[in-house]
């Protein structure tokens, strides 16, 4: 009987242990999260540091006590299993997370001036870099890639017939909420204005970033990893689309009225989500994905031409 509570002791206290270990994992990435949403917190005010400070400590502290409670029953090996797959999607998050400082680091130190290359070299150079990082993802989730590879060329007719009806409704969705949107607006989302900007410099990168890099990226840090951490249905759906949505309106937010893009951007990542949910199988996802990406990059490149 004392065994059975020493072990039962030892278990609480390293489900315990982890828990505080994750709030200060969520508390040193504190730079990266506002880096994500460019904002640089050294040029806020006073008040509004402590007031972020604040708002960010009491979602580490969240995040951590309910991590404690869902995982607070489960067998020292349910818990060891479920560490090692949250593990790799926030190992995933990461490196997703540090394309751009990859992509800088690499020029600053080779030396070169990026003033003096083409745009040829440009788009050249980040293709490379994209690849590198779509490399380093799977790598990471070769196992999840290879299990769901082999049940893709099984069902895939089953699948993209189910779900191609789920991505069309939510395209509508997406459609009829821009429209609107952009009619209380009076202007395109700025997510949209960028694209445009370059594809006009930089088609060749812009049309492999868009329909390559996006769609395998994205699924596996917004849906795939996402779905690691979070195991709760509604939860993960919630989350996974209103943070893949945030992410393609925040950095272009000039009025409060820009925040309403985020409706047509989570839409989209919603309907990814119920899908990967339902066949826990990230290729399906993955395929309408490239298949969204590729129609509306072929329609601005159309446009471009047109113009």
């Amino acid at each position: 009987m004392n065994l059975e509570k020493i072990n039962k002791f030892e278990e609480k206290t390293y489900k315990i242990i982890t828990s505080i270990t994750l709030c200060l994992f969520i508390s040193i990435l504190k730079k990266m999260y506002y880096g994500l949403y460019t904002i640089k917190f050294n040029e806020l005010t006073s008040k509004e540091q402590l007031i972020g400070t604040i708002v960010y400590q009491i979602f580490a502290i969240v995040i951590s006590i309910l991590f404690y409670v869902k995982n607070k029953n489960k067998t020292p090996e349910e818990f060891k299993k479920y560490l090692k797959i949250a593990g790799i999607g926030v190992a995933t998050i990461i490196i997703y997370s540090m394309t751009s400082l990859i992509e800088l680091g690499i020029l600053y130190y080779s030396r070169i001036d990026v003033a003096k290359m083409s745009i040829l070299a440009k788009s050249i150079y980040l293709i490379l870099c994209e690849t590198l990082i779509i490399t380093v993802i799977a790598v990471i989730n070769k196992q999840k890639l290879k299990e769901n590879f082999k049940d893709i060329k099984k069902n895939y007719n089953k699948y993209y017939t189910k779900y191609l009806k789920f991505y069309a409704l939510s395209l509508l969705v997406m459609i009829i909420s821009n429209i609107l949107i952009t009619q209380i607006t009076k202007s395109i989302p700025g997510n949209e204005e960028t694209i445009r900007q370059t594809l006009n410099k930089a088609p060749i990168y812009m049309f492999f970033s868009a329909v390559i890099f996006a769609p395998f990226t994205e699924e596996m840090v917004f849906r795939n990893s996402i779905r690691n951490i979070i195991q709760n249905k509604y939860a993960f759906i919630i989350t996974s689309g209103l943070v893949f949505g945030g992410l393609h309106v925040i950095g272009n937010i000039n009025t409060i009225y820009d925040l309403l893009y985020i409706i047509p951007y989570s839409t989209p990542g919603i309907a990814f989500a119920y899908m990967l949910y339902k066949t826990n199988n990230i290729f399906v996802s993955m395929g309408i994905h490239f298949l969204h990406n590729f129609l509306l990059m072929t329609l601005q490149i159309i446009l471009l031409f047109l113009h």
